[in-house]
C-alpha cells in the first residue's frame, strides 16, 4: 500500500507495477490511497464546478497502474488545448467526473476508470468529501485551500480537514489494516502525504496496523512546504500525526544527485534533504540507504524502478516473517541496499 498524492505517488506505483510485471515476486497485490484536497488547475476548477473532491492525483495514480498496452493511458492524459471553459483540462478529470455523476459515487467512479486502463492494483480515495485543507502557520496566521498553504511561504504548525461529514472511503479502513506494507511518500509533505493522515480513522488503522511501514524522505526540500528540513524532520511530521513508532523504516538516498541540475535548485532555493541518522534512530526508524537516483537521472527526483527495488527487498523481508521489533537507539542498525 501506498500513501500520498501529487507527482510522487505516481513514481512509486509506476515502478512497484514494473517490478511486479518482471520479477518472480508472487501476489504482489497494489493500492494507493490518495489525497484529494488539491484546489489549484484542472481539478480546483472542476471541484468548484462540481462540488466533488479532487480528482487529478486520482487520475494520475489510475494512469500510473494501468496496463502498458490501454490505448487510453495517454487519452487520460491528454489536456485540451482549447475550448471555452474546457482549455487545460486533462480529459481523464473529465471522464470521471462523468462517472461520478452516473455512479453518484467518487469510489466506484475510480473504480469503473480503473476498469476502462485495465489497472494492476487499486486506487483508492482517501475520502469522498469535498474537503478543504486548512493550516496553521508559526505566526499565528490561518490559511485554507492547498495552493494558498503552499504560497503563505512559512513554517506550517498544524493542519487539519474542513467538510460536511467527512470520513474514509468505503473499504479504506480494511485495505489498511489487510496491508502487509504501507509506503509514505515521495512527495509534498504537508499537502500530499499528510491531509490522507487527517481524515477519522486513517492515522488510528495505520498506528494499529501489523504492516511495515516505510517512509521514503524525498531527496530535495520543497519551498513553502519544507524549507530547511532535515531527513528527522520529514519523519517527525509523519510521526506528528501517527504517534511514536508508527514509523519502522526511513529511505533515504544514498546515490549521486545530477550535479548538473543541482546549482539551479539551490538557487531556486531547492536544496538536498541532510539525512541526519542519529536523529532517524533516536525517532524510533531504521535508517535505510540505498541509490534511489538512477544511474543516469536526469531530473531531481527518485527513479521508479531504484525506488521499486528497495521496497520490495524491504517488502520480502517482511513477508518472509522476520517483522522488524520496535528498535531502540542502542541496537537498531543501519541497512543498505544495493539495487541491481
Amino acid at each position: 500500500m501506498c500513501i500520498g498524492g501529487g507527482t510522487g505517488l505516481p513514481i512509486v506505483l509506476r515502478g512497484l507495477r514494473q517490478i511486479s510485471l518482471s520479477t518472480a515476486i508472487e501476489d504482489i497485490s497494489l493500492t494507493a490511497i490518495v489525497c484529494v484536497s488539491d484546489n489549484g488547475g484542472s481539478s480546483g476548477a472542476l471541484r468548484q464546478s462540481f462540488g466533488i473532491p479532487a480528482v487529478g492525483d486520482l487520475r494520475n495514480c489510475l494512469v500510473a497502474l494501468a496496463d502498458v498496452d490501454s490505448p487510453l493511458s495517454d487519452l487520460f492524459q491528454h489536456r485540451l488545448g482549447q475550448g471555452h471553459g474546457l482549455r487545460g483540462h486533462a480529459l481523464g478529470n473529465l471522464v470521471v467526473i462523468a462517472l461520478c455523476e452516473r455512479t453518484g459515487s467518487l469510489r466506484e467512479a475510480v473504480d469503473q476508470a480503473a476498469g476502462l486502463l485495465r489497472v494492476r492494483g487499486r486506487v483508492l480515495p482517501s475520502t469522498e468529501a469535498p474537503v478543504t485543507l486548512c493550516a496553521e502557520f508559526a505566526d499565528g496566521a490561518i490559511v485554507r485551500g492547498e495552493t494558498q498553504i503552499v504560497n503563505q511561504m512559512d513554517r506550517i504548525s498544524r493542519m487539519w480537514l474542513e467538510a460536511e461529514n467527512l470520513a474514509p472511503s468505503p473499504g479504506l479502513l480494511a485495505a489498511i489494516e489487510s496491508a502487509d506494507v504501507i509506503v509514505f511518500g515521495p512527495g509534498s509533505l504537508f499537502t500530499s502525504i499528510l491531509p490522507n493522515l487527517l481524515v477519522p480513522g486513517v492515522a488510528e488503522a495505520i498506528r494499529e496496523s501489523r504492516a511495515l511501514r516505510i517512509q521514503v524522505c524525498n531527496l530535495m526540500t520543497q519551498p513553502g512546504e519544507t524549507d530547511g528540513f532535515r531527513a528527522s524532520d520529514h519523519l517527525r511530521a509523519l510521526l506528528r500525526y501517527l504517534g511514536e513508532g508508527a514509523i519502522d523504516a526511513c529511505v533515504m538516498n544514498s546515490g549521486e544527485l545530477p550535479p548538473s541540475l543541482v546549482p539551479d535548485a539551490s538557487a531556486a532555493g531547492i536544496h538536498p534533504v541532510f539525512n541526519d541518522t542519529e536523529t532517524i534512530r533516536e525517532l524510533g526508524a531504521r535508517p535505510v540507504f540505498a541509490s534511489v537516483t538512477g544511474p543516469h537521472a536526469v531530473h531531481l527526483r527518485h527513479d521508479p524502478i531504484e525506488l521499486a527495488r528497495v521496497i520490495t527487498d524491504l517488502a520480502v523481508e517482511q513477508t518472509s516473517g522476520s517483522r522488524w521489533p520496535a528498535m531502540s537507539p542502542a541496537v537498531a542498525g543501519d541497512m543498505v541496499l544495493t539495487a541491481g
